[in-house]
């Protein structure tokens, strides 16, 4: 380890790090299932095989550590156990480790190590495993950084809580693969505009985290402008993934976005996690506008428990943001407190028939923290002993339900999804449908906007005759961008067709090859080619799926390959 030759002792220098791999595997450490580093096929599309969207996404708490304290850092992403310990001998006076609760025994072994072979090196432990209630026993650490993990690192290291935070400017994906081949995987940046939620749901680690409050990183529209500004000109691109609770719960900063874009000619795409309560507040052409082509809504359940979903026809806009490009990915919580056999299957009928893109099912879980747990513990229903490394919300419940055993909920949260996968098909189909859909709608109601004269008010933030002035050159830029995503999609149809689950799947598969043809045209030599492709890497793939099941796997699983980054003392940039 290096010395500070100003005060005579061993330099201050951090890794930053995560669990070590291999993840998606149970190997005594960690389980299999719900434990892949890939939010697609471990929670959305599971059980679609060969249909599965896969992709992992970088661990961005980190970086953003690394971006605001001046003393020097690595991070070190996705390692393996040799990528760790390698790295500890090159000299570090503090390691942090991030983690999720499932991973605790495998930061126990990562701190054991330390305690044994670099026992000078301080442990710090962040990120959602810091609120396990018994830490303190399981694994052997110096410091536990709980709440917002920037301004708690810089008090630690003496430097001023409350500078501005600086926003790093990165790639999302580790990498991803479509059909069994792998595609570009750094065509999209990431954006956090803020942390925390002030919805404040019981069983919402997030929420609990931040102390059911919303942390502004980017608190304006100029400042989240800014940082795509940015990302397009130091990484080319244009798409970014809106990691926030509910982006549009501030939407005075979402206007001032748009308004930005349209002024300065640029336009950006954003896949968005928003409320019902907030889209219906601001519009559906308000998003096309904006540009967004992906958005995450929370159903949770039919039974009227949420004020998000108080009084709105939820089925209705759905609908409305599918017809006008926008993807809708659901989500919904079984084995809530209300549920038996029968109100579980109507609630999962019930999230079926939304007709989403694509859905998540999570079952109910008191993850430690949260005012769910706390109830549960109180009232004696947590389940002594549960595993830890079990609580992914996919394979066992952790507390003690009045109408179904821990060991009832990983077939049926499994045969939830396969329900979704046979009543709607691969999820990817359904994307490729609503960005046609999109183009299409976008194209139809611009003409008729310039047939009867209306124009785009930002007063009442919608088409209107007062809104009428000039050509909506702007939305013209959009419809653009709505023909590319669209015929992006094209080369995965025949591919879709070929694996479809069942007679339904295929006939859609096939309905949409005939629109797309009746929109574009016959398929160009490129689009032939990539049919060929992804026909022939989809069969290899499917192997692969069969060969896993044969082994008696519950998944095929890709492991992330491990990144690092070195960032100097001082203020800094990514390198």
């Amino acid at each position: 380890m290096g010395t500070d030759k100003n005060m005579g002792r061993p330099q201050t220098r951090i890794l930053l790090t995560t669990a070590t791999g291999p993840y998606g595997v149970s190997d005594g450490y960690a389980e299999a299932v719900g434990m892949q580093m890939e939010l697609f096929n471990n929670q959305i599309t599971r059980e679609q095989g060969v249909h599965s969207p896969r992709a992992s996404f970088w661990t961005f708490p980190l970086y953003f550590l690394a971006e605001n304290i001046s003393v020097p850092s690595t991070v070190l992403d996705f390692p393996t156990w040799r990528d760790f310990t390698r790295e500890l001998g090159k000299g570090y006076s503090h390691v942090g480790i991030s983690f999720i609760q499932t991973n605790v025994m495998k930061v126990k072994r990562m701190a054991d190590y330390i305690r044994t072979r670099h026992p000078e090196m301080k442990i710090i432990l962040g990120g959602y495993g810091a609120a396990l209630p018994d830490l303190e026993k399981l694994v052997p650490h110096d410091e536990v950084c709980h709440g917002e993990g920037i301004s708690w690192l810089r008090q630690y290291f003496g430097e001023d809580p409350s500078m501005p935070v600086r926003h790093p400017t990165m790639h999302g994906v580790v990498r991803k693969h479509v059909y069994g081949m792998q595609t570009v995987s750094d065509d999209s940046s990431v954006l956090f505009p803020g942390l925390g939620c002030s919805n404040g749901c019981f069983f919402c680690a997030t929420s609990a985290k931040f102390g059911g409050k919303y942390i502004p990183i980017l608190p304006t529209g100029e400042s989240v402008f800014k940082t795509c500004l940015r990302a397009e000109e130091r990484l080319g691109v244009r798409e970014f993934a809106v990691i926030d609770e509910n982006f549009l719960k501030t939407p005075d900063r979402a206007r001032d976005l748009l308004r930005l874009m349209e002024e300065n000619g640029r336009n950006y795409h954003f896949w968005i996690f928003a409320s019902a309560e907030a889209v219906t507040a601001v519009g559906v052409d308000f998003l096309v506008r904006l540009g967004v082509c992906a958005l995450w809504m929370g159903l949770e359940t039919s039974k009227e428990m949420f004020g998000k979903l108080g009084g709105i026809d939820v089925r209705s806009l759905i609908s409305e943001l599918q017809a006008k490009g926008i993807s809708v990915i659901s989500s919904s919580i079984l084995f809530m407190e209300h549920h038996d056999p029968r109100s579980l299957d109507e609630d999962i009928d019930w999230a079926i028939g939304m007709g989403t893109d694509l859905h998540q099912f999570m079952q109910l879980t008191p993850l430690p923290g949260t005012p769910l747990y706390k109830r549960y513990l109180e009232e004696g229903k947590l389940i002594p002993g549960f595993p830890y490394q079990r609580l992914s919300g996919q394979i066992a419940l952790s507390f003690l339900h009045n109408n179904f055993t821990t060991d009832d909920a990983g077939e049926i949260t499994r045969m939830a999804f396969r329900r979704k996968y046979e009543a709607d098909g691969p999820g990817i189909v359904n994307m490729a449908r609503t960005a046609l859909a999109g183009y299409e709608r976008a194209l139809a109601d611009s003409v008729e906007r310039d047939r009867i004269g209306l124009g785009w008010n930002w007063s009442t933030m919608r088409y209107d005759r007062a809104g009428r002035s000039e050509p909506d050159t702007f939305m013209q830029g959009r419809i653009r961008f709505l023909r590319q995503r669209a015929r992006e999609f094209r080369p995965i149809l025949p591919a879709s067709l070929l694996f479809s689950p069942n007679a339904a799947a295929r006939a859609r598969s096939a309905a949409l090859m005939r629109r797309y043809r009746t929109v574009f045209g016959k398929p160009s030599f490129q689009d032939v080619a990539g049919y060929i492709v992804l026909i022939a890497t989809g069969a290899l793939e499917w192997l692969r799926h069969l060969a896993a099941r044969i082994l008696g796997r519950d998944e095929l699983v890709r492991q992330p390959r491990c990144r690092r980054i070195e960032y100097p003392a001082g203020p800094k940039g990514m390198q």
